[in-house]
């Protein structure tokens, strides 16, 4: 784990715990959600829950593209340099197709609040966003402090046009399943970009860690957090059918 192509177990362990995290809200978010039970998850301990686990993903992000960033500067393929934007374009198209299919079917099934930018059109859109930002390293920390910080001014506000959703202008009478704009969570992204930089300069760990990636529950960890996007997109799925099966919902209901 400590070679200079290797993964971090920590970094994939905190991932699987921010998996974790995210599998128990959403469950008990899905039994709220169909008045299964009445969970109260858009406040206390179950909202600081879901809102940890995004945070956790979207750092953790931050320091994995910082990582991958400054692994490539050092690689070549065939004498030309593997670091360049057009890899973190493709990066973003991809998750942001990923997240347009999420926008299909919740608009199929949740009409009055599909998911318009929820976290994979966030990634989508950071992956880009962040490239010119990997230079950079204490200065993160002011850019950070600069988006999140307008976030929290934008949170609470409504404005009367919708071009700006994905930035964090919320329109008027706006009800969705999922946001996470620009504003603040990108400054979460650039906090990790940091930590990436600082904790993690020249792709290699530059600080002592105890060598627990072979323990057997470390190591399930994290392999869920080695594959956390195969399984945030098929989760849902997966807990509907549960429910379906242990007729706890009604197929109707949909």
């Amino acid at each position: 784990m400590d070679r200079h192509a290797g993964r971090f177990w920590e970094i994939d362990c905190l991932r699987g715990f921010a998996v974790f995290l995210m599998l128990l809200y959403h469950f008990l978010y899905d039994l709220d959600f169909f008045s299964i039970e009445n969970v109260q998850i858009g406040s206390g301990l179950f909202l600081y829950i879901g809102r940890s686990a995004a945070f956790l993903f979207i750092l953790i992000s931050g320091t994995a593209l910082s990582i991958s960033h400054s692994r490539a500067l050092d690689k070549e393929v065939d004498g030309v340099k593997t670091e360049n934007f057009f890899k973190y374009l493709k990066r973003g198209l991809k998750l942001f197709s990923m997240g347009l299919v999420v926008t299909a079917i919740t608009w199929i099934f949740f009409p009055d609040q599909y998911i318009i930018f929820g976290i994979l059109h966030f990634f989508g859109v950071s992956a880009v966003l962040a490239y010119p930002f990997l230079k950079y390293g204490k200065e993160n920390l002011f850019f950070s402090l600069f988006f999140g910080l307008t976030g929290l001014y934008l949170m609470g506000k409504t404005f009367g046009f919708s071009a700006m959703l994905w930035l964090g202008f919320t329109p008027e009478n706006f009800t969705t399943l999922d946001y996470f704009p620009i504003f603040p969570w990108f400054g979460v992204l650039l906090a990790g970009i940091f930590l990436g930089n600082s904790l993690y300069e020249g792709g290699e760990r530059r600080f002592k860690v105890l060598k627990a990636g072979k323990n057997p529950l470390i190591r399930l960890i994290s392999i869920v957090g080695q594959h956390s996007l195969v399984i945030y997109f098929v989760h849902q799925p997966l807990f509907l059918a549960l429910l379906f099966l242990s007729g706890l919902l009604n197929p109707r209901i949909l």
